[in-house]
């Protein structure tokens, strides 16, 4: 009797802690489920500025730091595909869009 016992102790021991691993791990997916949708928001409202920034409107000038900033990273980025564009036509044939396509 004292063995049946020992093992149904252990089994609602067992089946508490599963009940209390799958309630942390749904908080842990709402919570990184939250922090997604905030991320989201946050890349909306730098879109925004940066549009602002884009038509010449007036901007924070801390926006006006990182709106530059972006417009220099996306002159590299043009800049590096006109480099494929003629480096993969010149060479591989490789598209400018896919420098590592294979086809």
């Amino acid at each position: 009797m004292d063995f049946i016992n020992k093992v149904n102790a252990f089994a609602k021991a067992a089946a508490d802690k599963t009940t209390e691993v799958i309630e942390d791990t749904k908080l842990k997916t709402q919570i990184l489920s939250d922090e997604k949708s905030i991320r989201e928001l946050e890349e909306k409202i730098g879109a925004h500025y940066y549009q602002q920034f884009l038509l010449g409107k007036e901007v924070d000038e801390a926006v006006l730091e990182y709106c530059t900033a972006i417009s220099v990273h996306k002159a590299n980025i043009k800049e590096k595909k006109a480099a494929l564009n003629v480096e993969g036509k010149g060479t591989s044939g490789r598209s400018a869009e896919d420098p590592f396509s294979q086809e």
